[in-house]
């Protein structure tokens, strides 16, 4: 069972998507909190201890993107699963440089099969 932990600014989205994937049945969902600032997603990851993260790229923010949340996660040594849940998947996270394990692309079919593979299921 995974503990996972999304960080985006469109939780109706992230609890439908959730909702409609059947990942309650396997894997432990986080609390939800909109995205606010870097600092509280390494807050987030710090108190939740997250198996996996989903990362949106467009966090309402516009000088703050899914990809420097990432970059800034691994660099305070973040060593857990980190995924694009991003309506464009992994092209933006790519075009900024940064790796990530998966994507869920906002869909909730995509997010099990995504979850699941990274738990060997």
């Amino acid at each position: 069972m995974a503990r996972i932990l999304f960080i985006d600014d469109r939780m109706d989205e992230i609890h439908c998507q959730w909702q409609l994937s059947g990942c309650e049945n396997d894997h432990e969902l986080l609390p939800l909190q909109p995205f606010e600032s870097i600092e509280q997603a390494r807050w987030m990851v710090e108190e939740f201890r997250p198996d996996v993260i989903l990362v949106g790229y467009g966090l309402n923010k516009s000088d703050i993107t899914g990809a420097d949340v990432i970059r800034s996660l691994r660099k305070e040594g973040y060593k857990g699963r980190m995924i694009a849940n991003s309506g464009g998947g992994r092209k933006l996270f790519d075009r900024s440089g940064i790796v990530v394990d998966g994507s869920a692309d906002r869909t909730p079919n995509g997010l099990k099969t995504t979850v699941d593979n990274l738990e060997g299921r």
